[in-house]
This record gives C-alpha cells, structure tokens and sequence, in this order.
C-alpha cells in the first residue's frame, strides 16, 4: 500500500465543508472525506510548525512538548521506519522551516523537493527595492496603516516574500500550485510501485494571505474589489483595532487562501486517479494548527491556544477500509503509528502514537483521556496566572494555569468564560492535566511547581529549548539585514 501524507499549514477545522462549513468552497477536502474517516476532535500538541512536524516524525511527545528545533539526526523517525520495511521515501514541501537554518527535515527521507516562495523563504539577494508583485496594488482601506505611497513596506518577511516571487504571473507560478503540481508529477513517474511514503508539506493558509485575485475577491465583493492586494495587509495581521471592512477583507483572504489550498489539491488528487494508484494508495489529510480569523482573539495564532488554534481536520482515506466519522482524541503523534498500522509494520517501542484509524474502526473509546497543547517550556511565562498549556475533552477545554482562579473553562465553539459554573469540571481537567503532564515525563522540578499552584520561583534552569550549540534560528537578525 502506497501512503500519501499531506500535512497543510495553518488550516482551521471548522473552514472545511465536510466539517460543517457553508461559506468556504473547499470541494476536494470534500469529495476525499466523502470517502474517508474523518476524525472531529484532532487537535494540536507541540504548538506551532516546527514542533507540531516533530510531533509526527517521531511520534513522540516532547517532555512535554517539542521545542522549535531542528531534527534530531539520531532520531527514530516515521520516514525512516518505512524504508527499512522497503518503503521509497519522498518529501515534497514549500514550507521553508523544514530545512531553512538547518532543520534537518530532508535527513530521514530517501529524496526531497523544496518549492520556493512562501513566507520567510530566502532563495536571493539583491541591491534594488523591494519588488511589488502583479497582484499587489494599493488599496485606500489600509491607508489608517499609514505609508499611503507603500514606500516602507520593508520588513525582511514582505521583503524576502517579495523577491522569492518576483516573475510570478499566473496562478500556475504560485507555490502551492507548484507545489501539488509537482506532487503529482511524482505520482505520475511512480505509477507502478505499491512501496512509496510520500510526504507533501504545503505552507498555505499560513500568512502571508496572498491568493490569485479571483480566490480573493470570491469572498469580498465591497466596492467592486478586484482581488488585488495591498501588501500592508499582508505584513500587519498582528495590529490592533481595526476598521471593520479591514476586518471582513482580512478574513476574506484567509477564506480565499484556503479555498486556493483546495483547489490545487485537486490537481494532486486528479492525478492520483489519472493513475492506477488510485487503488492501493492512502491519503491522509491534517494540518500542524489553525489561526484566528476575527472574532475577540484578532487575528494570526497565539498562545495560550484555543480551540481556533487547536482544533485542525484528519482525514483518513484507506482503499477497501470505508468510512465514517470519530470523536476519538487524536494527537499528532498518533499519525506515526496509524501510518504504519496501513503499511503492515510493527511500531518501535517507545512511542507515544496509537492507531486511530483502527480505533475507528472498532468502534473504541480509544486510549487517550485528554489532549494537551502548548509551547514548550522555555517559553512559559512562569507565572501563576499565565496559562501554560490547554487541556482538551470532547466537550470541554481548560487553559491550564497554575492558580486554580486563573484557568478558563470553554465549549467548542464558544468563546465565552465558563469557569465560575463549572467549577468540577475546572477541577477535573486540572487533575488531568497535571496527570498528562507527569505521565510526559516533565521535570520533576516542573512538575512540583505546577502542584503546588506556581509557588516559588519558576524553575526556569529546567526548561531546555535543546537547540545545537551554535545555532541561531533563521527569523534573526543576522540572517534578516539584507
């Protein structure tokens, strides 16, 4: 059984149709869960990208989350597992963190394929302006931004974004449709085989929210709007008050965005049926986080999470194995082994990954009480009112905080404080919280400061972010002064 696993970057739950979504045009996601398990209550672990991808390589949790790292060269990872079964390994991504600095991504897999262009890529340097791209224009509703004639939009993300799609023309030159174009040229050269793991990684919805004129203005027509962008739009997502048509054209590009994440998804998909892989080829579907679109948190993910953040799709599709739907707990890491129970390969020891799809099929209640999400612990903020992690149920999640006074208790899908009515609940999920996190082997030292409601000094000296001596991530200002 050939295996294809597409992880999308910065993809909410609820923006997918076959979730429940009326508004935003999402027909393939559709079409494949039609035919799929779909699974309700996936949700985020190591928050954001670099963790969440750790998460599911390893199939492991982080002690008790990932850091923003880079791979570990030693690590036992999914890729890696596969090919001593005899599984041909591919990666094929646009999502500049897996390999840009360093992050070692490429390491386990037999082969891989960077397609430049998304945020934070870094492919050129040159001494001219910063370029503006066709579907760039100025657009009056940001002039409350200031820089009316667009002359400081200069911050090295739109600048480096910028040069790495100068040339671009039609929406066959944007990356995502590079990107599932070349997925599914690889499909197309490997038509024969029964043995590949491939990984296509595609960065879209995250920002920059930047789709061909047409999939932006779908879902913003005020004022005869032609779907061009204003790139103070795209590189201000973390401001304040905003005037509402801003607040309605920001969502409509993140719509927008995901409805062009569909679309040429279908084109991989196409090509997969054009094939007679269709046959014995899996397709599993997730994302590493969502995002906020609106609403009282802003815009752009933040921590501690919420559902919005939390909360992402899996689709599971397995030839001759049905469908259906679940409200199994599923964690990132979880992937590893579902992936192999599909492949026939026995787990490694160790890990900390059950087969959902499975699960599913059983009909269990499955092994997991809870789902937990946060950054690691280096980036706590060691106070007793600061939320440190969220804990998840089916029906409830909790931010956890040391202070018991400081925790907030919320319903999927709503926003609202339920903490002072619900006050066994709050107590419940602290407990479980506090249980998963010693069963994830925090420090004991951590582990006793949470017990004891944040007590103390914050042991901070026990909080490793496990970075290589030396190394420097590739957002800092020694890689960004160009």
């Amino acid at each position: 059984m050939n295996i294809i696993l597409l992880v999308i970057d910065t993809l909410r739950y609820d923006y997918v149709g076959s979730n429940g979504n009326d508004w935003i045009r999402t027909p393939n996601l559709d079409a494949l869960a039609g035919r799929s398990w779909s699974f309700d209550r996936a949700l985020a672990n190591s928050f954001p990208t670099i963790p969440q991808r750790t998460d599911v390589i390893t199939g492991r949790h982080g002690g008790p989350f990932h850091p923003w790292a880079p791979l570990r060269l030693d690590a036992l990872t999914l890729p890696r597992v596969l090919a001593d079964a005899g599984y041909a390994t591919q990666l094929i991504h646009d999502t500049p963190h897996l390999v840009n600095g360093g992050h070692a991504f490429d390491w386990p897999f037999a082969a891989w394929t960077f397609i430049r262009g998304a945020e934070v890529d870094r492919p050129w340097i040159d001494d001219s302006d910063c370029p503006y791209l066709d579907n760039w224009k100025r657009d009056p509703l940001f002039d409350y931004l200031g820089d009316p004639e667009l002359k400081e939009v200069r911050n090295h993300v739109a600048v480096t974004y910028a040069r790495a799609n100068r040339g671009r023309k039609s929406p066959d030159d944007w990356n995502t449709a590079r990107l599932f174009d070349a997925a599914g040229q690889f499909l197309r050269d490997n038509a024969r085989r029964d043995n590949f793991f491939l990984w296509v990684d595609c960065f879209d919805p995250h920002e920059p929210w930047d789709p061909p004129p047409e999939f932006a203005r779908e879902y913003d027509q005020a004022d005869g709007w032609d779907g061009r962008i204003d790139p103070r739009a795209l590189f201000s997502l973390r401001g304040g008050d905003r005037p509402e048509a801003v607040r309605r054209r920001l969502a409509a590009l993140y719509a927008g965005n995901v409805n062009w994440v569909d679309h040429c998804l279908g084109r991989m998909l196409a090509a997969l049926e054009e094939t007679p892989l269709a046959q014995n080829t899996a397709v599993i579907v997730t994302a590493d986080h969502g995002t906020n679109v609106g609403g009282p948190r802003g815009f752009g993910k933040k921590v501690p999470v919420h559902e919005n953040e939390a909360h992402v799709p899996l689709i599971v599709h397995v030839p001759g194995r049905g469908r259906g739907r679940s409200d199994l707990l599923v964690q990132p890491q979880d992937i590893f082994a579902t992936v192999l129970g599909i492949a026939g390969v026995d787990a490694p020891d160790g890990l900390d990954s059950h087969d959902v799809l499975a699960l599913a099929e059983s009909g269990g209640e499955g092994p997991r009480q809870v789902a937990v999400c946060g950054n690691a612990t280096h980036l706590w903020k060691g106070k007793p009112d600061v939320a440190a992690f969220t804990v998840f149920e089916k029906d409830w999640y909790l931010q956890w905080a040391p202070s018991r006074e400081a925790c907030r208790l919320r319903r999927y899908g709503c926003d609202d404080e339920l903490s002072g009515a619900n006050g066994e609940t709050v107590e419940r999920l602290r407990q479980l919280g506090l249980a998963e996190m010693a069963r994830r082997e925090i420090h004991p030292d951590l582990l006793a400061w949470l017990e004891s409601g944040g007590q103390g000094r914050f042991p901070r000296r026990r909080c490793p972010s496990r970075l290589p001596k030396g190394f420097a991530v590739y957002w800092s200002r020694s890689y960004n002064r160009w």
